[in-house]
């Protein structure tokens, strides 16, 4: 036979399981888990990603295979020392044009042989990566470089060649944010 003590009333069960959840609702528990999400997410983002959107860097390179001089600022881009590059021996800088990338709207730089490189930021990644498309065109004529999808670290450029221009072989970089380094 049961005591007092051990006989527990069902009503009085369910009222604290109630109770309970009153103090944890959907709701509240939404709102908290959002906050948590938003705070994790945030911190993921590397310092040079605002709400004016992330300064990008565009480097135009004309590059040759003959010998010559390779633009100092050059030759420590660890992308710039693996093929197809490297049948480039000199390479000197044009011009370094700066845009600021706004997830979802597009910017161009007019290139000098009369091309537009259009990049787009589609979206920041959790890591911290950007993902970015670059095209390639030319006003009025179909694309050189319809579409390219990279995922990019920030500061870590990334480069697209293959355009004949003055002689030589037109190299593109962009580089998106800063790196944390």
């Amino acid at each position: 036979m049961m005591n007092s003590s051990e006989h527990s009333n069902p009503s009085d069960s369910r009222r604290g399981f109630t109770k309970k959840l009153k103090a944890t609702s959907p709701c509240r528990v939404s709102l908290c888990s959002g906050v948590f999400v938003a705070c994790i997410a945030l911190s993921y983002f590397p310092r040079s990603v605002s709400a004016q959107g992330v300064q990008t860097e565009v480097i135009v390179v004309l590059a040759r295979e003959e010998a010559g001089r390779i633009d100092p600022s050059l030759q420590q881009l660890p992308a710039l020392q693996r093929p197809p590059f490297t049948t480039f021996r000199s390479m000197e800088v044009e011009s370094r044009p700066r845009v600021r990338l706004v997830a979802g709207r597009p910017s161009e730089v007019a290139l000098p042989n009369g091309r537009r490189l259009r990049i787009l930021l589609e979206r920041i990644m959790p890591d911290g990566r950007f993902q970015v498309k670059v095209s390639i065109d030319r006003p009025r004529e179909r694309d050189y470089l319809p579409l390219l999808q990279v995922v990019a670290s920030a500061g870590d450029p990334f480069f697209i060649a293959g355009q004949a221009y003055a002689g030589g072989t037109l190299v593109v970089g962009v580089r998106v944010g800063e790196s944390e380094t």
